[in-house]
C-alpha cells in the first residue's frame, strides 16, 4: 500500500470514528489549497490537529502562518462540501511529509469513503 493510500485509510478510519476532521488557514481566514496538475486546486484536509502542527514544523517557511481549524463531519457534509463542490476542489487527504505528500479525491468520493467506514 503506498503512502498515500496508508494515510487516506487512516483519514477515513479517524473521521468517521471522531466525526471531526481539520483544516489550515491563516488569521485572516485564507484557507490553505494548493495547484496541482491539471489547472486544479486541491483543499487539504487532515483527520487530526496534531497531523496540521507536524507538518508546520517540518515545513515552516511553507506553513508558518497557517492555522489548525476544526470543524464537525456534520458541518463538512452540509455547508463545506457543497462550496468546494462548486468550486471544483478535490481534496487533499492527510497531506505528510515534508513534500506534502498524498492523494487527492473529489469531494464526492471522500464522502462515500468516510461513510463506507461508520
Amino acid at each position: 500500500m503506498s503512502s498515500g493510500s496508508s494515510q487516506a485509510n487512516a483519514f477515513y478510519e479517524e473521521v468517521s470514528e471522531n466525526q471531526r476532521l481539520w483544516f489550515a488557514e491563516t488569521e485572516s481566514g485564507d484557507a490553505l489549497e494548493f495547484d496541482i496538475d491539471n489547472d486544479q486546486v486541491s483543499f487539504p484536509l487532515w483527520s487530526s490537529k496534531s497531523r496540521i502542527i507536524r507538518l508546520k514544523k517540518l515545513n515552516p517557511d511553507l506553513l508558518a502562518e497557517y492555522l489548525p481549524r476544526e470543524i464537525s463531519w456534520l458541518f463538512f457534509k452540509e455547508v463545506l462540501a457543497p462550496m468546494l463542490m462548486e468550486n471544483k476542489r478535490l481534496i487533499g487527504v492527510n497531506l505528510n511529509g515534508q513534500n506534502l505528500t498524498g492523494i487527492d479525491l473529489p469531494v464526492e468520493s471522500l464522502i462515500k469513503q468516510i461513510e463506507a467506514f461508520a
